[in-house]
């Protein structure tokens, strides 16, 4: 038999060229799963650390809004006396107003009604932005554990406690037994026998300083806490907390605050209406606080279809052209503890 041997034969260019335009396709069509399965990640991604940062924004502040204005026993008594060391013409400034639990300031560009106060600084909070500030004790509730009484009965002595403690010189700090109170500066703190002395001596320095050294009466088993004036605003798209003079950044990626207060304008201790801090004529009538903080991601080219919208109170807002950042609003409404019914 005649065997007939057949060269094998090779691809033609058209076969070439089809293998080649297949492999283009599947090549096309993983890398384009790729991107997408990259882009979905660095969505889900850059909110989820958004909504992370809104809710811990959110919750801190209002954690502080539930204590303004707490005083511990004194808060509760409806004979309670004050009195204020902090020297006389500065007991009623801004940050030694202890009288006076939540105060705020409306923003309208870079404007604030009313005034923004002149220790709300470094670094100042950013335009078209609300200011939150709240004054408030801070735990622990100390005992005093003895306070001699001076041969007036003025309660000029040192106010002892006992160690230890997390108190220092400079602290800003109250003495309570219910029926009356006293705030003043601790201008030193000693040992006296087996205890700690706070001494609250006369004089301008360091600021605010005490007017004077009498406390109006012995105060040995009252109780003693520290106070605390913070302010919270937006400052480079960051939430910034003041205490007192020292700032610190909590968060980023908050574009706006904005805040309104629950106002009670009968004698119902109900709120009727809620306010920006332009309409507030008495900082007491508050009983409530809404809060509204605008997240941002810090990622652009988030978004598909242009600018975000999204809503702020009762305002839809556009970004502007070009923006393709992630937003989302995060609204809290939070009661005074110590002046609802």
């Amino acid at each position: 038999m005649e065997q007939r041997l057949q060269k094998q034969k090779g691809m033609t260019l058209v076969e070439l060229m089809i293998a080649l335009v297949l492999g283009l396709i599947v090549t096309g069509v993983v890398i384009d799963m790729f991107l997408s399965s990259r882009q979905m990640y660095r969505v889900q991604d850059a909110r989820a650390r958004l909504q992370e940062n809104g809710r811990y924004a959110i919750e801190h502040i209002a954690k502080q809004i539930r204590k303004a204005g707490y005083g511990g026993c004194a808060t509760r008594s409806a004979n309670q006396s004050d009195t204020s060391l902090i020297t006389n013409t500065l007991n009623t400034a801004y940050q030694w107003d202890f009288e006076t639990g939540i105060q705020g300031f409306d923003a309208s560009g870079a404007i604030w009604s009313p005034t923004k106060d002149d220790s709300i600084t470094g670094p100042g909070p950013d335009t078209g932005t609300d200011i939150l500030t709240i004054r408030t004790m801070v735990d622990p509730v100390i005992e005093v554990v003895g306070h001699v009484a001076s041969a007036m009965k003025d309660g000029s002595a040192a106010i002892q406690i006992k160690a230890p403690h997390s108190l220092a010189v400079t602290d800003i700090v109250m003495v309570t037994d219910c029926y009356k109170s006293a705030v003043f500066q601790i201008s030193s703190i000693n040992n006296i026998a087996e205890n700690v002395g706070l001494s609250h001596a006369a004089g301008n320095a360091p600021v605010p300083g005490n007017s004077t050294t009498s406390l109006g009466k012995n105060y040995e088993g009252a109780d003693l806490v520290k106070l605390t004036t913070t302010s919270f605003y937006i400052s480079g798209s960051s939430l910034q907390q003041r205490i007192f003079n020292n700032s610190e950044e909590l968060i980023q990626g908050i574009e706006n605050m904005q805040i309104l207060y629950g106002i009670d304008t009968g004698v119902d201790e109900i709120v009727d209406d809620y306010v920006p801090a332009s309409v507030v004529t008495d900082w007491g009538d508050v009983l409530s606080v809404r809060v509204s903080l605008v997240m941002v991601t810090e990622e652009e080219n988030l978004t598909v279809d242009g600018p975000q919208d999204y809503r702020l109170n009762d305002t839809m807002v556009t970004p502007a052209a070009g923006d393709s950042r992630l937003r989302e609003t995060f609204t809290r409404t939070v009661s005074l503890r110590n002046r609802m019914p």
